[in-house]
């Protein structure tokens, strides 16, 4: 009887918040009905609503106002993606239930944990539970919650709650994703150039970086003691990770600049500045906009081929020619993307969906 009962707070839980989700227009919109509607079920002291590519779970922004102090963001993202951790997102997209409670992955031994250790212990914080907002498409966010020493313990009942909420919020946050491309402008800002040190401290920033920062919901002010958005940390953390090839590249939101790339290189030792790594912020390309719509239809590897040569003006025997297929094949490929798509044509294809985004 004690699991029907968790098992009925868990769907009256998720029935309140997907329906709170499913309301809202906006990513920014999302996480903070989510964060109301959350907050009485799962009684969480600290919260984060992340956003991230579902191609690489890299950071790509999201609501950080209920978050962790911002000076302790980097040394976050540093054990995120550099260091590694109990936890973490990597781990919670591998299983069946992409649920983490930190003290019951650390066997129940906080202190082996680095986020422990260097943030949540010095803050107060006993324990972290996170949820990867997935759907049969791919992951799309993350909610990170904690709780203060003095508060309860989170229950088996809590976990429950929040491994219901990952697939209906991960459906939701992928449409938003999708609306969030179509209605983004264009941007004539020139690329910026900022270069961190060892501790991700700016050591140079170039005068149109603050420029690309703009209209980042739920961050703090970039230009608040040199701070940068998560994303910029996340990205520069990953290519000083051990056996990380040279260069790693990802992408934020803003809401003045639409989809941004950041492109980081890690740095060899220098004795002017003390560079460790360098990050190009600058206007997204084709590539970035084509792999997030593609993900976010759950197109197959063959389908995003097929798509992209579609996008390029190939026909079936051209397609058919460089794909090594059979023209049957292709149109049966192409049949496969129009279901996902809800269209019916190529012309469709091209004007209706990707052309805003990828031409």
């Amino acid at each position: 009887m004690k699991r029907n009962g968790g098992d009925l707070r868990a769907g009256r839980v998720t029935d309140a918040v997907s329906r709170a989700a499913r309301s809202a227009r906006t990513v920014e919109e999302f996480f903070e009905k989510v964060k109301r509607a959350t907050r009485p079920a799962l009684r969480f002291d600290i919260w984060a609503g992340v956003t991230v590519d579902p191609q690489t779970l890299m950071n790509t922004g999201g609501d950080y106002r209920d978050a962790l102090p911002p000076s302790m963001m980097p040394r976050m993202l540093d054990i995120e993606y550099r260091e590694g951790d109990a936890n973490d997102l990597s781990q919670l997209a591998t299983r069946a239930k992409p649920v983490g409670l930190l003290s019951r992955e650390t066997g129940g031994c906080l202190e082996r944990s680095p986020r422990y250790r260097d943030i949540m212990r010095p803050l107060g914080f006993r324990d972290e539970l996170r949820v990867l907002l997935r759907d049969r498409h791919g992951a799309w966010g993350a909610l990170i919650m904690g709780r203060a020493q003095d508060a309860p313990a989170f229950a088996p009942s809590d976990l429950a709650v929040a491994a219901s909420l990952a697939q209906p919020l991960g459906s939701v946050l992928r449409r938003l994703h999708l609306t969030r491309l179509a209605e983004a402008g264009a941007s004539a800002a020139a690329p910026g150039l900022v270069l961190l040190d060892g501790e991700y401290r700016v050591v140079h920033r170039t005068p149109t970086v603050d420029m690309w920062f703009e209209g980042l919901a739920g961050e703090p002010a970039p230009s608040a003691g040199d701070r940068l958005p998560p994303a910029v940390y996340a990205v520069a953390a990953a290519v000083q990770a051990p056996d990380a090839p040279g260069t790693r590249t990802s992408w934020m939101h803003s809401r003045a600049h639409g989809c941004v790339r950041l492109h980081a290189w890690r740095l060899g030792r220098s004795d002017t500045t003390g560079a460790r790594t360098a990050v190009v912020v600058e206007k997204a390309g084709p590539g970035e906009h084509f792999g997030l719509i593609a993900a976010a239809y759950g197109l197959t590897p063959r389908e995003r081929d097929v798509t992209g040569l579609v996008l390029r003006g190939h026909s079936t025997a051209d397609i058919a020619r460089r794909a090594g297929l059979s023209p049957h094949t292709v149109q049966d490929h192409l049949k496969s993307v129009f279901d996902k798509t809800g269209l019916h044509s190529r012309r469709e294809l091209v004007a209706g969906v990707f052309a805003r985004h990828y031409l």
